[in-house]
């Protein structure tokens, strides 16, 4: 969402690697009750209450591969919303992937991700040491693999490391899906590999050179389409990932059917409810964008559960910003008043209140109160160019006279 530093975090382009896996265990209907309920929460944003559940599982089940693995999900995902680093814009500029962070995860979180990680590898290869053609414990050790590749490409920028850790993953999954091809919900991790192994811009191509990846975009869409629609249990993860590509390749039509239906199973999770809004823009439904937008914003305001977690200041400011994109320049003018007048509002997003107030009022010919905002603008530090902004503004508004 451009300037969207919040990031009103809307999607997680790998969760499958992180879904509930078809493995023995899995089918034991005390499992199954205790795993969906924790991935019901994870999907709803109560993180808290998936790690209980994922514990209670380690508890019951002390040697099975998934419950650290799904422990150790939950420190990713925490990561990523603590960077507010995972808008669903993020995803569809290629550049976000190996720009360098500044961001440090904390010591202990990134301590614990690992140790989840390690020790699910650890038993899905105990178990691999007794029957190597286990596949429901090749698929576990495949998804610990696609973790590490999640991990590396959002968290630490080093597309290296997740393109050696992804391909581990998909040439496992691969085989996979060639020794049984009702496998329905390896092609989860296949189609993504292949998706984006088929889609690397130009500018990337020397590494995925050296680390020997090829893909199939249309491939990858192909078995993403069947693993959303065949899979036994990685159904949500797939539409998920399935609505990320859909809109890279300007389907907006099933990006918005998949968004909607995501919004509608887990109400709780504000991601989904502005995937919707960001749909709908980048559809053109400027209208009904622009009130999806508000409704968020009112949910935000009323403090419904989870949709607190989003600083209303700061997002009110980026609901503004996406209304200004959109001309809806009374709604948006709205929007920056009340950032200005709210003490809480961080200095960033009061000057650029001020600079975007003083381009509508320029825009609707009230040149003087336009003078004033961006001479408060130069009053405030300087960000994203404020300054110039402003002074370029006041420049036009001295040359229209």
């Amino acid at each position: 969402m451009g300037t969207y530093r919040s990031r009103s975090l809307s999607v997680f382009l790998i969760l499958l690697l992180v879904a509930p896996l078809q493995a023995q265990n899995l089918r034991n209907p005390r499992f199954m009750e205790l795993a969906k309920a924790g991935f019901a929460d994870m999907y709803n944003l109560d993180y808290e209450k998936a790690r209980q559940a994922f514990a209670l599982l380690e508890k019951e089940y002390p040697d099975h591969p998934a419950p650290p693995l799904y422990t150790a999900s939950i420190y990713w995902l925490e990561e990523m919303l603590r960077r507010q680093d995972a808008a669903l814009n993020r995803f569809l500029v290629p550049a976000y992937f190996w720009q360098e962070t500044k961001h440090v995860m904390p010591p202990r979180d990134r301590e614990a991700f690992f140790q989840g990680l390690n020790k699910s590898e650890a038993l899905a290869n105990a178990i691999l040491e007794k029957n190597r053609s286990d596949k429901d414990s090749r698929y576990f050790l495949a998804t610990a693999y696609g973790l590490r590749a999640s991990f590396a490409v959002t968290v630490d920028h080093s597309l290296r490391e997740a393109f050696s850790t992804g391909k581990k993953a998909y040439s496992l999954t691969k085989k996979l899906i060639e020794e049984d091809p009702n496998y329905h919900d390896a092609r989860l991790t296949v189609g993504v590999y292949e998706y984006i192994a088929g889609n690397i811009p130009w500018v990337i191509k020397w590494i995925t050179f050296f680390v020997g990846v090829r893909g199939n975009k249309e491939q990858g869409f192909a078995h993403l389409k069947t693993a959303s629609e065949k899979g036994q249990y990685i159904k949500n993860e797939a539409e998920l990932v399935l609505m990320v590509f859909c809109v890279r390749e300007r389907r907006y039509g099933e990006a918005l059917e998949i968004a909607r239906s995501l919004h509608s199973r887990f109400p709780r999770n504000f991601l989904f409810a502005v995937n919707v809004a960001q749909i709908l823009k980048l559809a053109g439904k400027k209208d009904q964008a622009a009130a999806k937008f508000i409704e968020v914003e009112r949910r935000v305001e009323a403090g419904e559960p989870n949709f607190n977690k989003l600083p209303l200041p700061v997002f009110r400011f980026n609901v503004g910003t996406e209304l200004l994109h959109m001309e809806k320049l009374d709604l948006a003018f709205e929007r920056f008043r009340k950032c200005i007048e709210n003490p809480q509002t961080p200095e960033r997003e009061q000057a650029l209140s001020h600079l975007s107030l003083g381009k509508i009022l320029f825009w609707s010919g009230r040149k003087g109160e336009a003078v004033k905002e961006c001479e408060s603008v130069l009053a405030l530090r300087d960000f994203d160019e404020s300054h110039n902004q402003a002074r370029d503004l006041l420049r036009r508004m001295k040359e229209s006279k």
